[in-house]
């Protein structure tokens, strides 16, 4: 086993893998411990504040788009190396094919985690046009509270009615939103205005 791995030039692509697997199984490792798994060292790339952390070049560029692409060049020179028989010259090639291949699936990766973050706020300009339920009496004069749901998310909100009181329980429509954020809103169309 050591004859096919150590010998004729199989040692660059031996190296490469072992050293990039050993040390994605730190890194995982890490991560299940507990730590952040980047292993920041002086001089990584971090992405630039307001800049989009969910920047691809920045990920791929990164500590574990190295680690993955050394996994992926050396573990692909040596079965190009050894299972195809191919020379060295074209096994490095084929390395660099399976390098790029892991570095793809690590942005896709990237991007996936990316995609599922938000922050998770709603603007209240976000609620006009939604209808929901008054939760806190809403006074001719003056505000209550109202309920409703926006993205599958229940938020709440303070409501004004322009000079009709709304009891707790009614079904309303929310006609606008001002700069503090509280909504204008009606009694929802279904209801009337009786």
């Amino acid at each position: 086993m050591f004859d096919l791995m150590l010998t004729d030039g199989a040692q660059w692509f031996t190296g490469a893998a072992v050293v990039a697997t050993l040390l994605f199984g730190i890194t995982v490792l890490l991560l299940f411990l507990g730590g952040d798994g980047g292993l920041d060292v002086a001089g990584d790339l971090d992405v630039p504040d307001g800049a989009d952390s969910g920047d691809g070049a920045f990920k791929i560029l990164s500590f574990q788009g190295i680690v993955g692409f050394g996994m992926g060049w050396g573990w692909g020179g040596l079965v190009a190396f050894r299972s195809l028989g191919w020379n060295w010259n074209q096994s490095a090639v084929a390395g660099v094919a399976v390098g790029a291949i892991f570095l793809w699936m690590l942005w896709l990766g990237f991007k996936a985690l990316h995609d599922l973050t938000g922050d998770g706020n709603v603007h209240a300009s976000d609620a006009v046009g939604h209808e929901g339920t008054v939760t806190v009496t809403i006074p001719e004069t003056g505000s209550g509270r109202v309920r409703l749901v926006i993205g599958r998310r229940q938020r709440e909100f303070r409501a004004t009615a322009q000079g009709i009181e709304i009891p707790t329980r009614e079904t309303i429509q929310v006609t606008a939103a001002r700069d503090d954020g509280t909504l204008e809103v009606t009694r929802s169309a279904a209801q009337g205005s009786g």
